[in-house]
């Protein structure tokens, strides 16, 4: 599933708001993640510390955790619905 991305997730969030569509989600697996969803295009980013003079810094969901693929599952042979 590709993601189309809404213009302010294709400029990335900065600052601690990232942009005004993210909106908080869920605490990060590590200590300063926290992870937002944008209401337009349905990314998520990561909000984390940056570096003293940028002190929030963000990254996309899908490249720090890539989504992992269910398998289709085969139907056993000679059984019917």
């Amino acid at each position: 599933m590709t993601t189309t991305l809404c213009t302010a997730c294709i400029q990335a969030p900065t600052g601690e708001a990232g942009h005004r569509s993210l909106e908080f989600q869920v605490e990060g697996p590590y200590p300063g993640h926290r992870i937002f969803k944008c209401k337009l295009c349905s990314e998520r980013w990561i909000r984390h510390y940056g570096s003293i003079s940028e002190k929030h810094a963000w990254t996309r969901y899908s490249e720090q955790f890539p989504i992992r693929r269910v398998p289709a599952v085969l139907e056993r042979p000679g059984r019917r619905a």
